[in-house]
């Protein structure tokens, strides 16, 4: 070997053993809870409604051998949520799936229908639908896409400010090396059981160390905390979705009576997991949202579930998955 070359093959090694070496090291400031939340409730307050364009991926793993199948992809998706009268509360939302221009999957909740649903042509014809106020009680099926979980991937939900009562979110800090994060657990009673359950957590960048430069470039003057990664857990403490989020994008605001000053972002790029009881993944679906805007240019029609199963799928076709399951107060399956 020549001189020349065992010069190289060293600074080589090194470059290798620094940049394998190179962790960021822990940030040494952080903001409160409070600061957090109200910071994130700021930029989705100023959300009402949306409207998109989705690129959906839909993809399932082999039960044994974990090998992902893509099954289908819609290019031409779309995405419509109208926020109700409590920020906290039920809104009105669906993602719709199309091939060519035919409607081939809907993921949804109608405060109408006070239904939270899902239905497909493929691979099978199904749908399947439970009811809003019984959503993550124990013993009902999951759908095979959540809607109410895919709301709060979206990043223009609210969070909950008053940590008093319930829900509340409370706050960790990720200190991991690489990992670092705030994290936030969302903590809400369970409907039937009525216990308090860890329903899902947020982790926000914990990342101030970014240049300045960098951050007018991409943001303007204000750079906001952003969701990285949302994660979802059952009444027993398993994860059982969890949902990478990035490339965020401003929101059109332009059409508002009082538009902010500065426009409100939300991920375009929403990569969404589902496992099982052994942590394997079972399906994924990939979001890429395009040409967000909040101008009313819909209806809130388009949300309902009974109005729009297509005839495609029979009546023995659709199942209530909480079906046997009472509500505590008269007149709440209304």
């Amino acid at each position: 070997m020549t001189s020349l070359r065992r010069s190289a093959v060293g600074l080589l090694s090194l470059f290798v053993i620094a940049a394998a070496g190179c962790t960021p090291p822990l940030p040494k400031s952080q903001v409160t809870l409070d600061t957090l939340v109200a910071e994130y409730n700021a930029n989705a307050a100023t959300v009402p409604m949306l409207a998109a364009y989705a690129d959906i991926e839909f993809t399932a793993y082999h039960e044994t051998t974990g090998l992902g199948l893509p099954l289908w992809s819609s290019p031409n998706g779309l995405l419509r949520m109208k926020k109700g009268p409590d920020p906290l509360g039920a809104h009105d939302m669906v993602l719709i799936g199309r091939e060519v221009s035919k409607q081939v999957l809907r993921v949804g909740t109608s405060r109408k229908d006070n239904a939270y649903y899902m239905w497909t042509l493929i691979p099978e014809t199904k749908a399947m639908w439970g009811r809003l106020k019984l959503a993550g009680a124990p013993g009902i099926k999951l759908l095979p896409i959540d809607p109410t979980g895919l709301q709060a991937v979206l990043g223009i939900c609210q969070l909950p400010a008053d940590q008093s009562g319930m829900p509340a979110v409370t706050l960790q800090m990720d200190t991991t090396p690489g990992r670092y994060a705030y994290v936030l657990g969302y903590v809400s009673r369970q409907p039937v059981s009525n216990k308090f359950v860890l329903q899902r957590e947020f982790r926000f960048g914990w990342d101030e160390k970014r240049s300045d430069w960098l951050a007018k470039c991409l943001w303007g003057s204000r750079r906001p905390r952003r969701i990285e990664e949302i994660n979802f857990f059952d009444d027993r403490g398993r994860k059982m979705m969890s949902a990478a989020v990035s490339d965020y994008k401003p929101v059109d605001v332009s059409a508002l009576d009082n538009p902010p000053q500065t426009p409100p972002i939300m991920p375009t790029d929403i990569r969404i997991t589902w496992f099982n009881d052994r942590k394997r993944k079972t399906a994924s679906v990939r979001l890429r949202l395009s040409q967000m805007t909040a101008e009313e240019i819909w209806d809130t029609e388009i949300c309902e579930f009974l109005k729009n199963v297509p005839n495609d799928i029979p009546p023995e076709k659709v199942i209530q998955v909480d079906k046997n399951i009472p509500l505590t107060r008269e007149g709440d399956d209304k």
